[in-house]
């Protein structure tokens, strides 16, 4: 199992397929095929093969044991992971990305993916007021703006039956999107049946990929806001907060101050207090 998200970050980073159920995938038909090899509207060929972007081919995933914190096999669909849903993805050429290599990967863009881009990270507190207002709407308009590109699982593979005639998954926005990709590494494993459930490791945290995974997690996400507003200068900002005596950023020009009224919550005048949290 421990495995699981050392083969998410390689797929990640030799440009395959993201595999966080891309739209046109989540379908009965891509469930019964266990195939999600897209077509690239920029020529219309699976994974942009006439262009030469990419190819439609097996999934490689470690033959490895998992660790000895996870005693089960076969059982999670976290497993081996993709192959419980899909064992055929888009195998990206190049400088090429994204679940058809219709996107550039990390570092690179134009429209051959041959220009290459130095991202610069800043320290918040640096950042102008406009600047920081910036960030937290960006933040904002990915928490209300469906993702057009990914849905998330409702379900287990099990559930949406065994050639896919009952696909449960859901829309959901951008910010949420990332929100449930961690919940969905990190959730207890499901060992079949009600109430049967291991929750001693938490995947996520708890392996040799912790910080190669987050690592990835957080330029996927910045990807999608980049891809959201058009903003392709775009870059998540950081708060050093070695010799911080307070929460610094816990103002509601950025993260949300105090409410007055109750110190457990937001304060009302912060934009993140209408947030919902997703159920």
């Amino acid at each position: 199992m421990k495995n699981l998200y050392v083969s998410v970050v390689l797929l990640q980073l030799i440009g395959t397929c993201l595999c966080q159920y891309p739209r046109p995938c989540a379908n009965s038909e891509g469930l019964r095929t266990k195939e999600c090899c897209p077509v690239w509207d920029g020529d219309g060929s699976q994974c942009g093969a006439m262009s030469g972007r990419g190819f439609c081919t097996e999934v490689e995933v470690s033959d490895e044991p998992h660790g000895h914190q996870y005693p089960h096999s076969g059982i999670d669909d976290r497993e081996r992971w993709p192959l419980a849903f899909f064992n055929r993805t888009c195998r990206c050429a190049g400088n090429y990305g994204g679940y058809n290599c219709g996107e550039c990967r990390f570092g690179y863009w134009g429209s051959n993916c041959a220009e290459y881009r130095e991202s610069v990270r800043r320290n918040i507190l640096t950042m102008s007021p406009a600047e920081q207002q910036k960030f937290t709407s960006y933040l904002n308009l990915a928490k209300n703006t469906i993702n057009a590109d990914y849905v998330i699982s409702t379900a287990t593979r099990a559930e949406m039956g065994e050639n896919g005639e009952n696909p449960l998954f859901s829309d959901i926005n951008s910010y949420d999107l990332f929100v449930w990709m961690h919940y969905y590494v990190s959730r207890d494993a499901f060992l079949g049946g009600p109430g049967n459930v291991w929750r001693d490791i938490d995947f996520a945290h708890e392996s040799a990929a912790f910080l190669p995974w987050h690592r990835v997690f957080l330029l996927h996400w910045e990807n999608e806001i980049r891809k959201l507003t058009g903003d392709f200068n775009f870059t998540i900002p950081y708060w050093d907060w070695r010799d911080a005596q307070t929460c610094e950023v816990c103002t509601n020009a950025l993260m949300g101050g105090r409410s007055p009224l109750n110190p457990n919550l937001i304060s009302p005048a912060s934009v993140f207090s209408s947030w919902k949290v997703r159920k």
